[in-house]
């Protein structure tokens, strides 16, 4: 039985986290013996009670702490994969594997790393001049959209035999859309309020809609106080909830007509598969992994980066079409159920 190694820096609310979370127990345990490596275990969104897995609390909240404790894992149990995620992550395993022997070491990139360093400030610039080192030490390099791979190929030169496209897998839901009996047209986001996420652009575009359209934003993020200002600044305080992080993600999309995605860059996001798992459509720029989840009017509509006007009137117009929400729900179930994303993780490794 070959020994798997999934690490993670912690099991709070993100969505590499939650992949991860998700893989570690759905692999066939009668073939494989899974570990979860968590770096810092405080303040678990995600349980760490998961059967058949055994939980490893690293107690580094500093990833270059863990560098030792890793190798000491490794040294101990001899895993022959060791599965890893997020940049500084992946850069760590990357100088691990330069002290200890990994037979199998595989890199999941969840950013299209080079427009990420254009919004982003130094932290991300500065795990970017490690981008290819990491790669080229990696044997298999998972990429959650085509985006990705283009961005890993073309602009790291990473060599294309180490890439893989594997979209990110859904847990199935007895859930699905509400039914709508208010007077209000109401849309949801969930995301980290982070300047790359689009909401300042989405409150503008909600500041010219009628005032029956009301917005539900889930989320924590360092752009909180600047997003709390604008609400204020445009007058709308009516119109717009904060409700931090939500737990029952499922229940809280369901109870809205539409989740809208206004990021101006993504690596596979999440949330548009929470979304579909539940009937409910996307509204979307365009971003990495979209357009392998949305079909034009069947689960959503996608629109060109910058568009507000075109963001505008699609919202107007999803927000009048009548959806199959079962339909919607059935299709992505079918693309990217759990088990389906599972087996093609085994592959690399059998």
């Amino acid at each position: 039985m070959k020994k798997v190694f999934f690490i993670v820096s912690h099991l709070r609310a993100g969505g590499s986290e939650k992949v991860f979370w998700i893989l570690s127990q759905y692999f066939d345990q009668s073939k494989f013996e899974v570990y979860l490596l968590v770096l810092d275990l405080t303040e678990a969104f995600y349980s760490p009670n998961l059967k058949g897995v055994k939980i490893i609390d690293l107690n580094s909240p500093r990833a270059s702490t863990a560098i030792f404790k890793i190798i000491r894992q490794i040294k101990i149990e001899k895993p022959y994969a060791v599965f890893t995620t997020g940049g500084h992550i992946n850069t760590l395993l990357a100088i691990v594997s330069l002290f200890v022997s990994i037979p199998k070491l595989i890199g999941r990139e969840s950013n299209v790393m080079n427009i990420m360093n254009e919004l982003g400030g130094f932290k991300e610039k500065f795990w970017d001049k490690f981008m290819r080192f990491t790669y080229n030490r990696f044997d298999i390099a998972i990429c959650q959209s085509e985006e990705i791979k283009q961005s890993l190929s073309g602009h790291y030169h990473i060599t294309n035999s180490k890439l893989r496209v594997i979209p990110n897998p859904i847990l199935k839901t007895q859930i699905i859309k509400h039914t709508n009996s208010s007077q209000y047209k109401k849309i949801i986001i969930i995301a980290r309020l982070a300047i790359e996420k689009g909401i300042i652009r989405f409150l503008h575009i909600l500041n010219f809609l009628p005032p029956e359209y009301v917005v539900t934003i889930a989320g924590e993020g360092p752009m909180k106080a600047r997003i709390i200002q604008l609400i204020h600044d445009l007058n709308l305080h009516e119109r717009v909830k904060l409700v931090g992080i939500v737990r029952e993600i499922p229940e809280l999309i369901a109870s809205h007509d539409l989740l809208a995605l206004p990021s101006l860059t993504e690596g596979f996001p999440n949330v548009v598969l929470e979304a579909l798992e539940v009937g409910v459509p996307v509204i979307a720029f365009e971003v990495g992994g979209i357009n392998a989840m949305l079909k034009s009017g069947f689960n959503g509509y996608i629109i060109r980066q910058n568009d507000l006007n075109d963001f505008h009137y699609r919202i107007v117009k999803a927000s009048n079409q009548n959806w199959d929400h079962q339909a919607i729900k059935a299709d992505v179930e079918n693309r990217f159920g759990v088990h389906k994303v599972v087996k093609q993780y085994e592959a690399l490794i059998s």
